[in-house]
């Protein structure tokens, strides 16, 4: 992947600088925010442009407001924590005052931290349209994007202001795409790929495109149905209600032959039910599966201790409960032993679980986006990024 302008080729100092975070943070009823991950790591950047002499107006958006102003996606709900979070004290403009933004930005002096209020509060945003594309570029100089979460969409703030101004990448969006990018191409005789997810549909170009740079691709999560199904592992033809699940299973199992379908499993009839431990072809179509069992996590614990470079997205069962927690444990235990060089993982759910047994520091890195870091994986065309080379 082509290189894209550094925030460090460029001077900020007198500057009004517009910066694109990705702060859509999750929350707990009460409104605590319940990971900071996003937050601390655009520190870096923020530091960098307030250090320069930089007046910078961080732009996010958080939930899905559909265009219109709703208190509780409003960015001053969690100012302070964020402030808590950089340890900077942040000047908040209203979406009311919004049409103010550059005469309070102006009002005030460099090293200057400014935000305002959610982006999708305007229907501008999602759209790409010119005129909130418009408004964004007139409140500044220079536009620097570092949220690597949003990265894939072309909206306003990450495509539209780029074609606008002078733009460059941050901090955290060049350590995204360094590291991905590295763990995608470095070649390696042995290599592994752990993927999990609900759906095979969301999964097949990134399975593609990863069985052509890993020398093993495993299979977890609630993918694995339909592939034990479609492998005649599991013989019960009723067995899955979408058949095109099946259909799609048994395309990318003839075509990719350096998959790997865990056999040995842990089901239960639901979360409340005791668990048992079977293999595939004794799995029953009111069986859920909802672990792996000791036997294929001990093939894929031997795969990834042998592996010089290891991708992870999905964790392999219900981790929050303890009578499903053991793939992963055993998957991030086998991680943090191994002596690649090259560990990375990523999606929210896999970043959750490695908070959760408190493993970030074994990692070569975890990133900060979602659909951005499956995009990556699927070698997808990233309008965000395309614009900032």
């Amino acid at each position: 992947m082509a290189k894209i302008k550094s925030i460090k080729e460029e001077k900020f100092s007198n500057k009004k600088c517009l910066l694109r975070l990705d702060l859509n943070v999750p929350l707990s009823e009460s409104g605590e925010i319940l990971d900071d991950t996003r937050i601390i790591e655009s520190k870096p950047s923020i530091d960098y442009l307030i250090d320069q002499g930089a007046k910078v107006i961080i732009i996010s958006h958080i939930g899905r407001p559909n265009g219109k102003y709703e208190k509780k996606f409003s960015f001053k709900n969690i100012k302070d924590q964020i402030e808590n979070r950089i340890n900077r004290e942040i000047i908040f403009i209203d979406f009311d005052d919004q049409s103010k933004a550059i005469d309070i930005v102006d009002s005030k002096n460099n090293s200057t931290l400014f935000m305002l209020d959610n982006l999708r509060f305007n229907p501008g945003e999602e759209s790409n349209d010119d005129e909130f594309i418009d408004f964004l570029s007139s409140i500044s100089d220079v536009y620097v994007n570092d949220g690597f979460g949003t990265i894939h969409r072309n909206h306003a703030s990450i495509t539209g202001v780029s074609k606008k101004i002078k733009s460059f990448g941050g901090l955290l969006l060049e350590k995204e795409i360094q590291n991905i990018s590295k763990c995608m191409t470095t070649k390696s005789s042995n290599s592994i790929a752990i993927l999990g997810g609900a759906k095979i549909s969301d999964k097949i170009p990134i399975i593609e495109n990863l069985s052509s740079s890993f020398s093993d691709v495993v299979i977890t999560g609630g993918m694995l149905r339909p592939f034990l199904v479609a492998s005649g592992e599991i013989s019960n033809s009723n067995d899955i209600q979408d058949d095109n699940e099946v259909i799609v299973a048994k395309k990318i199992l003839n075509e990719n032959r350096n998959l790997f379908i865990p056999k040995q499993l842990i089901c239960a009839k639901s979360l409340d039910h005791e668990p048992e431990l079977l293999n595939s072809s004794q799995i029953e179509s009111d069986d859920n599966i909802y672990d792996i069992g000791p036997n294929s996590l001990s093939d894929i614990s031997n795969m990834i201790i042998n592996s010089n470079k290891i991708i992870w997205n999905g964790p392999p069962g219900v981790y929050e409960k303890e009578l499903f927690q053991n793939g992963t444990k055993t998957i991030i235990k086998a991680i943090v032993n191994s002596k690649s060089k090259i560990k990375v993982a990523g999606g929210g759910s896999t970043v959750a679980a490695i908070n959760y047994f408190n493993s970030s520091d074994y990692f070569s890195h975890i990133s900060t986006g979602g659909g951005a870091f499956l995009s990556m994986l699927e070698g997808k065309f990233l309008q965000g990024i395309e614009v900032l080379k």
